[in-house]
């Protein structure tokens, strides 16, 4: 008996570490991004790779702060070397993006209004993501835009540029919105580079259209002109039975090769609404740079 008594009594405290270890384990996997104790924040610029130098540094942040403060929405940018952190591996950019902004601080009032943009330099994937307000002011059409303002500047490696567009990007962002105007369907400008193209498409069809005027006229000109008509073939100039063909012979001239490029694999990233590991609705876009 007094064996069986130990054995149960063993049971009984084992479920109960357990029991009481589950929290700890829950809570050590949502806050495997946390880098400050509960209460306070990161900077709103966090630079684990020194992409910018110092001067651009505190510019840049001076510049996010003041956005922040006076939309009372948090404006973050994020560089960090991987995605991988703690027990996850291999999260999807946005995804880590909005629980390092959660874990560390970051969100006016209780709906926790922000948007952070995030870079993970190793194998150079960003992402960005939005929560509160930002799910009114950041729209899936809008999204697509805001990423086509800073995304060219990452390709080229100018993160300084790439940073600055973004933070004015959503300054714009949220004042078209508190004007209960946000970008969506229908109100989405052309970037710059979008209305090079524009103007540049623009004239080479007006240049088309002129040649095709041009030729017409010339054309109807040329009709006219019924005293002269054009040969094609030489046969007028050929005495019938003159020329005897006695040897025919056929000769390789050329070969016609047509090569198409195959498609890479490449990671187009996705957008949209998701979860947070705490369950806060967000939406944001990854993908590649």
């Amino acid at each position: 008996m007094k064996i069986i008594h130990r054995v149960f009594t063993i049971a009984v405290l084992a479920a109960l570490l357990m029991t009481l270890g589950l929290p700890s384990i829950a809570l050590a996997a949502e806050v495997d991004l946390q880098r400050v104790p509960v209460g306070e924040r990161l900077p709103r610029f966090i630079d684990d790779k020194g992409l910018l130098t110092p001067a651009q540094g505190v510019e840049l942040t001076a510049k996010l702060d003041e956005i922040s403060e006076r939309h009372q929405f948090d404006t973050v940018v994020a560089v960090v070397n991987s995605l991988e952190s703690g027990s996850i591996k291999g999260r999807e950019a946005r995804l880590y993006a909005i629980d390092f902004f959660e874990q560390n601080g970051f969100g006016f009032g209780s709906d926790l209004d922000g948007i952070i943009l995030l870079l993970a330099t190793e194998d150079r994937d960003f992402g960005f993501a939005t929560t509160g307000f930002g799910l009114s002011a950041f729209t899936d059409a809008g999204q697509k835009y805001l990423e086509k303002l800073f995304l060219p500047y990452l390709k080229e490696n100018k993160y300084f540029d790439a940073f600055m567009a973004y933070a004015d990007a959503v300054d714009d962002f949220l004042t078209k919105a508190k004007a209960g105007n946000p970008y969506a369907e229908g109100n989405i400008p052309l970037t710059p580079e979008e209305l090079t193209e524009f103007r540049i498409l623009s004239a080479v069809v007006s240049l088309i259209l002129a040649l095709i005027i041009a030729f017409v006229i010339t054309a109807i000109w040329k009709a006219q002109l019924r005293t002269v008509r054009g040969e094609n073939l030489a046969h007028a100039y050929i005495r019938k039975d003159s020329m005897v063909v006695t040897k025919k012979q056929d000769y390789f001239l050329f070969r016609r090769v047509h090569k198409t490029k195959r498609p890479k694999n490449e990671n187009k990233g996705g957008g949209g609404s998701f979860k947070s590991s705490s369950g806060r609705s967000s939406s944001g876009r990854s993908g590649k740079y």
